[in-house]
């Protein structure tokens, strides 16, 4: 009888050895089939490369641009597949999409055009030629405040009205200023560039201001943010980034340079 009693015992400890091992306190956790076939892909996926400017370059390795919760495709643009960049700039897109409809939900993030698979010319634009820039629909509301959802790129005036046909849409300065301001302050993708019109430009600082933005965060901002020349960028923000350091030297950067440049501007 002792010695049934003892197997009895041995059994008990086995079984229950398993649950204690479980407890909220082990450092150990399971890993699903699909978490591990997801690292291993990973870990395959051959590293994008842009290589030389934005404007004279080319695209190794592109990664793809995808549709979701937080994200859309421009109607106009949605047909001609320009949504391939680097590593860097498709998860910068992602992470600020993510960030205005977790603050700010009901609306998605129109993306326009990026660049071809392979980089190199794209028509209608002088650069997007290296997967690091990207066009940006503004969030936009209708009449009745609701976010709305254009097939084209909408321009506004000073006043955030819509100019044209589009008069009765209204500038959204929340989710515009929440949009620049996880750009601006990303950690990872270092953003050179954010052409837009500078009447759009300052009713955004007026909106970060409001909402209590940290100053370096609008330093950043007003620092990134201009009208080139030749487009005045009152339908969309165009958004540069600088190269990863890893794809220097053939990656090529130019001037300006901002104090949080990853690594050492060229001479």
């Amino acid at each position: 009888m002792r010695r049934l009693s003892a197997v009895l015992l041995a059994l008990s400890a086995l079984t229950l050895a398993p649950v204690a091992s479980a407890s909220p306190g082990a450092p150990a956790r399971a890993c699903s089939g699909r978490d591990r076939a997801g690292r291993q892909a990973r870990r395959r996926a051959p590293r994008s490369r842009s290589i030389g400017l934005p404007w004279r370059g080319r695209l190794e390795n592109a990664a793809e641009l995808r549709e979701s919760d937080d994200i859309r495709f421009v109607g106009e643009y949605a047909e001609r597949g320009s949504r391939y960049g680097t590593w860097q700039l498709v998860q910068l897109v992602e992470r600020a999409a993510a960030r205005v409809s977790r603050r700010l939900p009901g609306a998605r993030l129109s993306v326009g055009e990026m660049s071809g698979r392979s980089g190199g010319r794209l028509d209608g634009h002088r650069s997007h030629q290296s997967g690091r820039d990207v066009d940006l629909g503004f969030y936009m509301t209708d009449a009745r405040e609701r976010p709305f959802d254009a097939f084209a790129f909408a321009s506004f005036g000073r006043d955030g009205e819509g100019r044209g046909p589009n008069r009765m849409l209204r500038f959204d300065d929340a989710r515009n200023w929440e949009l620049v301001g996880k750009l601006v302050a990303d950690g990872d993708a270092r953003v050179q560039h954010i052409f837009v019109s500078r009447a759009i430009a300052a009713r955004l600082l007026r909106e970060g201001r409001r909402r209590g933005a940290p100053g370096r965060v609008l330093a950043r901002a007003a620092r990134v943010m201009s009208q080139p020349a030749h487009h005045p960028h009152d339908n969309h923000f165009h958004v540069r980034i600088y190269c990863n350091p890893h794809e220097r030297p053939r990656c090529e950067d130019r001037a300006p340079f901002h104090p949080w440049y990853p690594g050492d501007p060229p001479r």
